[in-house]
């Protein structure tokens, strides 16, 4: 009897005790309710080995009760302790702060290409699918931080830029093949511009120094088309070959639109609507060098009539030429094209000057020379020069000046090689002043020329063949047969053109066939 009461009283015991048990389990499950991380204001880090609460707040200046408040996920393990490579938000510690926790951070990228979430994805899928750690995953996209590191379907996470992102997209081996790599990357990437560079750069068709990738609405359909500028793969870092391409998304993804031919050193200056009528254009130069100069080429496209087309007269190429894109003319439509050099950096080229031409598009037409500007010179061939495109440009009068000042003003030197430079360049310019002014209808300017030409220099067949000129003239009114006359004289005496036929091959060679201009 007595064992058996013992026996219902230890069975008491035990279920009272099973009970208290349960019950408080109960009372701490309820009191412990699932805490919520707030977004981190500060920096992220990861927990590594050793760390514990105490020695983060000695590292990092913040108290530990600070950094249990602003980690409260965290915080509720049962003996406080720290899991390696758990997520913690260091509050008040800023980015520039070097210090052992902010060593172990994981390096933030330069660019980031922003996805959003689909069903099924967790950072370990999409670390995976893009070729980053899920630390440098979770490091650049704090405000996507969980309990339990939980994504849901819609958030926009920022993907680092590495050259893993890409790889699934095979390098091109030469520019023939360039378009349809870079257009399917854009189709596979959503167009992002920064992904595009991403695989340009491992590719090596693009570097830090070298390349474009551009986006702008090109067609006028409010959706951005993409401009590349990219090189030879595995050849940008040296100038290279390269090619220009215009790329648009349609209803089958991305398409090259316009293409290039190959070229050297292709800088991108502008896409857009650049001469302000309506349509967009894109303007690059490609630069050409040599042994002694660089030769720099300005292109301009623009879109019309369903397609991209030339958009600029030929003739834009200079020799160590600068070329930018200024609103400087009040004739010109938006900004006009203007390319400042000319100097070959070589004797053998000749007496130069620097220049600057202005190329302008006059109501929206196709970009044309609307300038020549020529740095000032004491080089009397200079002179000449300037003189004889006066008068090939018609403007008689202003000719017959600078004819005149080559002529008579002594400060003007010889800048070239010739033994008797200075006299044969005057004579010359005193032959084209009795022509200026005879086509600008100023018969007694004319025959003063003449005179002061046999004055000064009898000797030179020059004389000659300006008397003969001018009797043909004054007899018929017809320059091109008083031309004729000339050019034919020239032809039995060389060295009436002679002299200005090896001024150096930058410069105009003066031949029997161009010694007279016709009006």
């Amino acid at each position: 009897m007595e064992r058996a009461a013992v026996r219902t009283f230890a069975r008491s015991w035990a279920l009272l005790l099973l009970i208290s048990l349960l019950a408080g389990v109960g009372q701490q499950a309820a009191l412990a309710a699932p805490a919520v991380q707030p977004a981190c204001d500060g920096n992220l880090y990861r927990v590594q080995q050793g760390d514990s609460w105490s020695r983060l707040a000695q590292n990092t200046g913040v108290t530990v009760t600070a950094l249990k408040a602003a980690n409260p996920v965290a915080a509720q393990h049962p003996q406080g302790w720290l899991m390696v490579g758990q997520l913690l938000c260091m509050p008040g510690t800023p980015a520039a702060v070097v210090n052992p926790i902010t060593a172990h951070l994981p390096a933030q990228p330069t660019s980031e290409w922003v996805i959003t979430v689909r069903r099924g994805d967790s950072w370990a899928v999409l670390a995976a699918r893009y070729g980053v750690s899920v630390a440098a995953l979770q490091a650049a996209n704090p405000q996507a931080m969980r309990p339990g590191e939980v994504l849901r379907t819609g958030d926009q996470i920022s993907v680092p830029l590495t050259p893993a992102l890409t790889e699934r997209v095979a390098c091109p081996t030469d520019l023939t093949v360039l378009g349809p790599a870079v257009a399917q990357v854009l189709s596979e990437f959503a167009g992002s511009p920064d992904v595009l560079r991403s695989y340009l750069q491992r590719c090596g068709a693009f570097s830090a120094d070298w390349g474009a990738v551009r986006a702008a609405d090109l067609l006028g359909d409010a959706t951005p088309e993409i401009v590349v500028v990219a090189a030879e793969p595995q050849q940008a870092a040296g100038g290279p070959l390269g090619t220009v391409l215009i790329l648009s998304s349609g209803p089958l993804g991305w398409e090259v639109v316009y293409e290039t031919g190959v070229a050297s050193d292709i800088v991108l200056l502008e896409a857009g609507d650049v001469n302000a009528d309506g349509r967009a254009d894109v303007v690059w130069t490609d630069t050409t060098c040599g042994a002694n100069a660089c030769f720099t080429t300005a292109h301009v496209v623009s879109y019309a009539e369903g397609g991209f087309v030339n958009w600029i007269e030929d003739g834009t190429t200079m020799a160590s030429a600068a070329v930018s894109l200024q609103d400087i003319s009040p004739e010109g439509s938006g900004q006009e094209l203007v390319m400042t050099g000319g100097v070959v950096g070589t004797v053998q080229a000749g007496p130069q000057r620097a220049m600057t031409t202005t190329w302008a598009s006059l109501a929206g037409e196709p970009y044309i020379l609307q300038q020549v500007r020529r740095a000032p010179s004491w080089c009397l061939y200079h002179a000449i020069e300037d003189a004889d495109t006066a008068l090939a440009e018609g403007r008689y009068q202003n000719a017959a000046d600078a004819y005149r000042t080559a002529a008579d003003d002594p400060r003007l030197v010889a800048c070239w090689q010739r033994p008797n430079e200075v006299d044969e360049l005057r004579a010359y310019a005193l032959y084209r002043l009795a022509v200026a002014n005879a086509y600008a209808d100023d018969q007694v300017d004319a025959e003063q020329a003449i005179a002061d030409l046999e004055a000064r220099y009898p000797d030179d067949r020059l004389r000659d063949m300006t008397r003969i000129w001018w009797i043909v003239f004054k007899a018929t009114g017809d320059t091109s047969a008083a031309c004729a006359t000339a050019r034919s004289f020239a032809e039995r005496r060389p060295e009436t053109w002679e002299r200005l036929a090896d001024y150096g091959y930058a410069n105009p060679q003066m031949t029997a066939e161009t010694i007279c201009p016709a009006s």
